[in-house]
């Protein structure tokens, strides 16, 4: 299928709250903390940090939002806190795009390979700090996506430093989804001097109901399709 040709294509999503150690997210199969394959991989010294312990509620905002953009080429996408990589998976599985899934936590790599062995696709999984994401990285990246990292003061400040950069280019996109944290709010806040960084709401009925907010930094639009 073509890129511009995706419209109104029905994904299964299945709510969260439920007994199954598992659930559907926009056409993903996500697992729950409960499920075996974790289970075994907390059991093998894997043992996630950083408050990855599951898959965080605004990776669906971002999923609702992408899934119905007629990007104009295959991307090159960079998911950063990317924990389990459930965002990475439905990048590459529903527009075959070339993903990297990078969080600062080594542990999460197993993560990350195991829900997309599980949903029969290929992400590349890597440790990478905000910090150590520079122009030689932003020239070989079209998307940035992030959920539910920005919940302090240095992870604020972090994002700061990759907002201006990305907002000082024209081929780089980024969307950081939130629930609203004050950190998040305030990094909104900070950059609303720059003409193509936008704050918008964003609402979901399933896999959760949820309202939550979507920074943009450049144009979908104007970039990508």
């Amino acid at each position: 299928m073509k890129y511009n040709q995706r419209f109104n294509i029905k994904y299964k999503t299945t709510q969260v709250r439920g007994r199954s150690n598992n659930f559907w997210a926009f056409g993903v199969n996500i697992f729950k903390p409960n499920h075996p394959d974790v289970q075994a991989l907390v059991e093998d010294g894997f043992v996630p940090q950083h408050y990855a312990s599951k898959v965080w509620q605004s990776n669906f905002l971002l999923m609702n939002i992408l899934k119905d953009i007629p990007f104009k080429r295959k991307l090159k996408v960079l998911e950063i806190g990317a924990g389990w990589g459930a965002l990475s998976v439905f990048m590459n599985k529903h527009y075959d795009a070339d993903v990297t899934a990078s969080d600062l936590d080594a542990n999460l790599k197993p993560y990350q390979q195991s829900l997309a062995e599980h949903n029969d696709t290929e992400i590349d999984s890597q440790t990478i700090a905000i910090e150590d994401i520079d122009d030689t990285l932003l020239e070989d990246t079209d998307l940035i996506v992030a959920s539910d990292i920005c919940y302090n003061q240095d992870t604020k400040q972090a994002l700061q430093s990759l907002v201006e950069s990305v907002a000082c280019r024209n081929d780089v996109v980024m969307l950081l989804a939130d629930i609203g944290r004050k950190a998040f709010m305030q990094l909104s806040d900070d950059n609303q001097n720059f003409t193509d960084v936008e704050l918008h709401n964003h609402s979901i009925a399933q896999p959760i109901e949820m309202d939550g907010y979507v920074l943009s930094v450049n144009s979908l639009e104007g970039v990508l399709c």
